[in-house]
């Protein structure tokens, strides 16, 4: 299969870094960028995504708009691809219109073509779109997504529905980063088999194989190839263009000349590096070797209240569970509308009563002040709540745990069926998630029309929230006064940070409400005090 001559070479940095920063560079790291690759004869770059809906603040790669583009002034020297969620489009009512309403003419437009990420099923409802596209005068190339996960006669067929639909260019993307070089040329045959036209691959480094795994593709007869500038990427990244370039220059596949990109990856990538932490690791590396969806190491690594034994025993649990699709619902401890009724056999009233409750929260704020408020914790002797499975401070401190929220108790399972503390969760959902406990405290939940309820066994919630069960809880219970720590608060603009404080401010309205006062620095509306004064 194999075929000498010039092999196409993607940049897809602003695109697939973006994941990093919200598509949200500077307008001179994105001059310096465009300068570079054109200097550096680089074949294509795609310049972001063209998303189609606004759910919160993204910059503008994430939209990469023709009125963006015309302002960069890109040398006709180099193409532009943008790419396109293939979910966004079939999911539309009509997918012919939504072309229609986010591209003009290719005459009028500096695009040159359109890339289409999708998964197996998305791929046949495509096809109105990307005739459309073909209309309007753009190439299109097409990328299955998640390609270990599929034959190879879907492979094959894959390359059919391409060629059917005369796309330019059938690319395979390794969503997991777990393709060993080897396993690639197989890969590649396939797909060349069915498509019988340019095939392409996007290769993810969780196993620091990309670099080695791209060269078997080109091997084995792929002429198109995506890299991103010090691998910036979604989750570990992706092969180095830097080192990419030198490497297809050397086989006489392509003329790129890697000096110009030097200092672009000193000046700008380097920096950015430090700052987002991209690049593999053991936690890529098992969410590779597992199937598991790689954002899911990003939540998790960069959520803060987890430790290592923790995160693997997450992707532990996703590996059994299925973990190939990501969901952020099942890493958010806020779910929107998420209603509940567990009844329960524990009874909490007068658990804690007379006594001042300290519950402790995941925000940094705990963990900046760890051996203060465990000295704290040794001198006032409160009753300490702690909320899943993680706590800033040492677990003999905690009294107890606070556990209401599935999809957050599936993630930590493993770290909560260790813990020997009391456990306040409704049995049904620990069975539900086949996690045992030693001491279990079956406290029942309902979720209510945004207010706090006490009846015995079971309380009402007005969110699904582990700090709202401990608010419950600790009030059921008797509490003198209720402190919190860690509760650091999203920015003022996260509709988290309206959903917690609501939280605070129903329970100030349940009658005989233990007062909530905050001992550690919190954006929320609550009474501030600090863990150093007096009680």
């Amino acid at each position: 299969m194999t075929t000498l001559g010039h092999v196409t070479l993607v940049d897809c940095t602003l695109r697939d870094g973006g994941y990093y920063n919200d598509w949200d560079y500077s307008n001179d790291v994105i001059a310096h960028y465009v300068d570079s690759m054109v200097r550096a004869g680089v074949d294509v770059i795609e310049m972001g995504f063209r998303q189609i809906k606004a759910d919160r603040y993204l910059g503008p790669t994430a939209w990469t708009t023709d009125e963006f583009l015309d302002q960069i002034n890109i040398p006709a020297s180099i193409s532009v691809a943008v790419m396109m969620n293939a979910k966004d489009v079939v999911s539309s009512p009509d997918a012919r219109l939504t072309i229609q309403k986010m591209f003009t003419a290719k005459s009028k437009s500096r695009v040159d073509m359109i890339r289409f990420a999708a998964i197996h099923s998305e791929v046949e409802p495509l096809a109105p779109a990307i005739a459309e596209l073909q209309m309007l005068g753009y190439k299109v190339a097409l990328n299955l997504m998640q390609v270990s996960d599929r034959s190879m006669q879907e492979i094959t067929a894959f390359g059919a529905q391409c060629k059917a639909m005369k796309v330019d260019v059938a690319y395979i993307a390794d969503s997991f980063g777990g393709l060993r070089p080897h396993e690639i040329a197989p890969i590649m045959t396939a797909l060349a088999e069915g498509f019988q036209g340019p095939v392409g691959c996007h290769l993810h480094d969780n196993m620091t194989y990309a670099l080695s795994s791209t060269l078997a593709a080109v091997d084995a007869g792929a002429t198109w190839v995506d890299s991103t500038v010090l691998g910036m990427g979604r989750g570990p990244g992706n092969v180095r263009t830097e080192y990419l370039a030198p490497e297809l220059k050397r086989l006489g596949r392509s003329n790129i000349d890697v000096a110009p990109l030097v200092n672009l990856v000193s000046r700008d990538f380097t920096d950015l590096q430090r700052k987002h932490e991209w690049g593999s690791n053991l936690y890529y590396f098992l969410s590779a070797n597992y199937g598991v969806h790689p954002t899911y190491v990003m939540e998790l690594t960069k959520d803060g209240r987890y430790s290592p034994s923790q995160i693997v025993g997450a992707l532990e649990h996703l590996n059994e569970h299925g973990g190939a699709q990501f969901d952020l619902k099942r890493l958010v401890g806020i779910t929107a509308g998420r209603t509940a009724n567990y009844t329960g056999s524990f009874d909490a009233t007068d658990w804690c009563v007379g006594k001042d409750v300290l519950i402790i929260g995941p925000g940094d704020e705990a963990r900046i002040n760890k051996e203060k408020l465990e000295a704290f914790i040794r001198k006032h002797k409160p009753t300490v709540i702690g909320l899943g499975a993680s706590s800033a401070v040492d677990s003999s401190l905690i009294d107890a745990i606070a556990v209401c929220h599935p999809e957050r108790a599936a993630l930590e399972a493993t770290a909560i069926s260790q813990l020997t503390q009391p456990i306040f969760a409704p049995a049904k959902l620990l069975a539900e998630l086949d996690i045992k406990v030693a001491q279990l405290r079956d406290v029942g939940i309902i979720t209510t029309d945004g207010a706090f309820t006490l009846a015995g066994n079971q309380v009402g919630l007005p969110r699904l929230l582990s700090a709202a069960y401990a608010l419950a809880i600790a009030a059921q219970g008797g509490a003198k006064r209720i402190m919190i720590a860690g509760f650091d608060g999203f920015a003022t603009d996260d509709h988290r940070f309206k959903e917690m404080d609501d939280v605070f401010q129903s329970f100030t309205q349940l009658k005989g409400s233990p007062h909530i006062v905050s001992i550690t620095r919190t954006r929320y509306n609550v009474e501030r005090s600090s863990m150093s004064a007096p009680l």
